[in-house]
């Protein structure tokens, strides 16, 4: 299969080189829309719509995370560190969250309403061999541990992130 293309003015732009752009883009400033992200590809001579940009988000795995009075985009977990995803997830767990517990190999997170998918994301981002996954509501997230060894495990894991200075 063909790469896809766009016309962008006098030159053409391959889905890959307007998807690197848009990693740039979020890399170095704050994106806070997809009219934005339009706006900021178009002001580099890339012809793109709407509908392409959401797709282009979509299969980059870029976040969609609260950020001030509004919400801003990240950069998909495979561009954090482990030390940064690390630093994330005491942010996420001290600032976002009123209680956690595990029952059996299910723990929930009980976050401040709108915050869940933020706890979620750092979460998986700091990939824990003990967690299988994370679901997230609007206050709430669900863990779910490999085993109810691996619950006992990454809820101490969690206990002792949240107890770190900042």
């Amino acid at each position: 299969m063909s790469p896809t293309v766009e016309r962008a003015g006098n030159s053409v732009a391959t889905k890959s080189g307007r998807q690197r752009a848009i990693l740039d883009l979020v890399r170095s400033r704050t994106i806070r829309t997809q009219e934005e992200l339009v706006g900021a590809l178009r002001s580099r001579h890339l012809d793109v719509t709407q509908a392409t940009v959401s797709r282009d988000i979509r299969e980059l795995g870029l976040l969609r995370v609260p950020a001030g009075s509004g919400v801003r985009y990240l950069l998909p977990a495979a561009e954090i560190d482990a030390e940064a995803a690390r630093s994330r997830l005491h942010n996420a767990l001290s600032q976002h969250t009123q209680g956690i517990e595990f029952i059996d190999l299910l723990g929930i997170i009980h976050a401040q309403p709108g915050t869940a998918s933020l706890v979620a994301v750092a979460l998986d981002n700091a990939r824990f061999e003990e967690l299988a996954g994370t679901v997230a509501g609007d206050d709430t997230v669900l863990l779910i541990a490999r085993s109810r060894p691996a619950g006992q495990r990454l809820l101490a894991r969690l206990r002792t992130i949240l107890e770190e200075p900042a």
